[in-house]
């Protein structure tokens, strides 16, 4: 996995895509195997598009 920053685009918060994969997005086997184009924002919880 990348160590990609993100920012989100609804609060403005700083997050990694691998801490958002493993945190925000548990549960969903998509963003587990690499297949999702979305991130959820552990912060906010909104999902957009990466």
């Amino acid at each position: 996995m990348s160590k990609t920053v993100i920012i989100c685009p609804y609060c403005g918060k700083k997050f990694s895509l691998t801490y958002a994969r493993a945190f925000a997005c548990s549960g969903c086997a998509q963003a587990t195997f690499g297949e999702c184009g979305y991130v959820r924002c552990p912060f906010c919880k909104k999902e957009f598009k990466v």
